[in-house]
């Protein structure tokens, strides 16, 4: 996300001599990227972007902190200045604060003051200046003073009508909402709850507040407010997120809610209100402070070697020079055993691992430092094993030349989803940290995936799509085995599917494969079968093949066995010097027959049976083209006549087929 901050506003937070365009230059090589300098009132305004991990970037006093330390590098004095807070007086006279019922899973902090008495005063020059260098509204002193502590300092910052408040029953209960209540934020849009978010409610179930995102007309701020509750809360990161996406409400404070916020940074916040109100509408203290904080932290210390930073930059850096960077980043830094123990700041829960803090000595440093040197030894030239890439060209092509659409779907997959694959959600990984709320398990199979696509598309009849991706299998105490599968999937009747997989295979010279029922598949599918073939007398086996319905078919190939058999000319065959004798037989077969193994019934009958394979199909009736042929001599019909009769009893004994019609006979 991109903020705006002029530049007199952060040398109220910076000590510096630095120009505008030294800033410019040197975070955006080091930091956070400025990406221009616009002229606003006078003053230079940066648009700078932060990256989505580094919330605590995401205000004037966090790029401030970012440039006190950058600058340094570069040899340009600057330092952080202290944060002054003045510590509040003892409340002349008290009002009630109002009862508050918090979850601990929820909500991490609640810290509050009640302010009475304010004068409604304009917002002085200085601060409505400041408001509209950064493109956020001046309204008047009580609204704009929490939008500046907002920008400042990092924190969302709330002001409720006290008196609405207790008028409402005096009390705020955190919870999630249950479906289908009904809400008007300040601006009078109304919404409707989904259920699962997090809400402020009354002891009457009203929603009274729609929490570290927008405030509700029946607790804001109005004409009439004399008292003020002033109000901070951090909440559970997601809660933030699946509110503020559901009902596509994307303020300042739900961007910086969702990210993870610093909840240590609340009460610094809450004191620099306090004085504003103080100071701009003569409030008075009326409460204590209340501070309930269940999730208050200590990030888990972080363990790094001189050898892991030298291994990983490629140039040895003094170690008074890497406890520097890291102390100059808010961290605390002790020697153990000739390891650096790194204890992060709570503003800083993206430093977890070794690397993590080895990327901020680098950036701080200066990518631009460290030394570009030839690799010592050969480029490799060894081809990886199991990738083909023009392999995977050569299929997804034909494919798509037989009707087939290719997809790109998520490897992340929901509970549902995962559910479909075949395997129990404790047998999938879950991701600690996934991008949204509904796709949370790396995916084991890509037929649920492409069922979803089927399911989204249901004006396309015939649909058939397919996708080659990686799966995920999940390995005891290592990273999961990356699989590449081919999957297809379809509206089509099972025969035809198999058609068309016959067809591809026969792209790689592949004309011998066994297809073997799964006798007990799994409950999401009617039918399975296992794809093999044989190379050099081992089975390998190339994928599967499954019936979803009556109408729709997957087939999930294995990319690196068929890398392993896959060719790309056809094998010399000599041709033949006996003719052979094609025959036609019809059979009629009982229902939920097996083709395949009346396939293979026949051609293990005699060994002149030499090819067959089934041609047409009409209700029960099945008719099979056989092809006899022997290496040494013509045959005749006297050579046939036997087998026919072989195959025919075998048939009716082993499947109940009957043979229909007459037996035709082409040379």
């Amino acid at each position: 996300m991109n903020i705006l901050i002029p530049h007199h506003w952060l040398l109220e937070h910076l000590t510096t001599k630095a120009k505008p365009a030294e800033l410019q230059k040197y975070l955006s090589l080091c930091g956070p990227s400025v990406e221009r300098i616009e002229e606003k009132e006078g003053d230079q305004v940066y648009d700078i972007e932060v990256t989505t991990n580094r919330v605590d970037s995401m205000n004037v006093r966090g790029i401030a902190r970012e440039a006190a330390v950058i600058l340094n590098q570069f040899q340009i004095k600057a330092q952080l200045k202290a944060l002054a807070l003045t510590k509040p007086s003892s409340p002349n006279s008290s009002l009630p604060l109002p009862k508050i019922k918090n979850d601990p899973q929820l909500c991490h902090r609640t810290i509050c003051v009640v302010l009475k008495d304010l004068q409604r005063t304009p917002t002085p020059d200085w601060m409505a200046k400041k408001l509209r260098q950064v493109d956020l509204q001046v309204h008047e002193s009580i609204i704009d003073i929490t939008n500046y502590l907002t920008h400042e300092l990092g924190h969302p910052i709330h002001a409720f009508d006290y008196d609405q408040v207790m008028a409402l029953g005096g009390e705020i209960i955190i919870t999630t909402a249950k479906p289908g209540k009904k809400f008007t934020t300040l601006d009078g849009e109304q919404y409707t709850t989904v259920g699962g978010e997090v809400v402020f409610e009354n002891p009457q179930g009203e929603i009274i507040d729609l929490p570290m995102i927008k405030g509700t007309a029946n607790t804001s701020v109005n004409a009439k407010t004399k008292n003020l509750l002033l109000w901070i809360e951090n909440l559970d990161p997601a809660k933030v997120r699946f509110a503020s996406m559901t009902h596509a409400i994307r303020t300042m404070a739900a961007q910086l809610g969702e990210k993870r916020v610093d909840p240590h940074l609340a009460k610094p916040v809450l004191l620099k209100g306090i004085e504003l109100y103080q100071q701009l509408c003569q409030a008075q203290i009326a409460s204590k402070i209340y501070d309930d904080f269940p999730g208050k932290r200590q990030l888990p210390p972080v363990k790094i070697t001189t050898q892991q930073l030298t291994e990983y930059l490629g140039v040895e850096l003094p170690i008074k020079k890497v406890i520097t960077i890291l102390t100059d980043l808010g961290c605390e830094v002790n020697i153990q055993d000739l390891e650096l123990v790194v204890q992060p700041p709570t503003f800083r829960p993206d430093l977890k691992i070794p690397a993590d803090l080895i990327e901020e000595i680098a950036r701080i440093y200066g990518y631009h430092n460290l030394s570009s040197v030839v690799m010592p030894t050969p480029i490799p030239l060894n081809k990886p094993q199991k990738v083909d890439f023009h392999l995977e060209d050569q299929l997804k092509q034909f494919l798509a030349h037989l009707g087939w659409q290719e997809v790109y779907t998520y490897s992340m997959v929901s509970k549902e989803l995962a559910q479909q694959s075949g395997y129990s959600l404790t047998n999938h990984l879950k991701l600690a940290n996934p991008l949204t709320e509904d796709r949370v398990y790396l995916r084991r199979s890509l037929i649920p995936s492409l069922t979803e696509v089927i399911s989204q598309n249901p004006q396309q009849e015939q649909l058939a799509v397919f996708e080659l991706a990686n799966v995920y299998q999940p390995r005891p105490n290592k990273i999961p085995q990356h699989q590449l599968h081919l999957t297809l999937l379809a509206n089509k009747p099972y025969r035809q599917v198999k058609g068309d997989l016959e067809a591809l295979l026969r792209q790689i010279y592949l004309k011998d494969f066994t297809v073997e029922p799964i006798k007990k598949p799994a409950a999401a599918y009617l039918q399975a079968a296992t794809l093999t073939t044989t190379k050099q007398n081992k089975i390998v086996k190339l994928g599967q093949i499954y019936r979803l319905t009556d109408q729709q078919t997957a087939v999930d190939l294995l990319m690196s066995n068929l890398i392993g058999i896959a060719k790309k000319h056809p094998s010399y065959q000599s041709l033949p010097k006996t003719s052979q004798i094609v025959e036609d037989l019809t059979f009629t077969l009982p229902a939920k027959t097996l083709v395949g193994k009346v396939i293979k019934a026949i051609k293990n009958t005699d060994s002149i049976v030499n090819k067959v394979s089934l041609t047409t199909i009409y209700q029960h009736n099945y008719t099979f083209r056989l092809k006899y042929w022997h290496p040494a001599k013509n045959l005749s019909k006297d050579d046939v006549s036997p087998v026919r009769k072989k195959l025919i009893k075998n048939l009716a004994k082993k499947f109940q087929a009957d043979l229909v019609g007459e037996v035709e006979l082409k040379h």
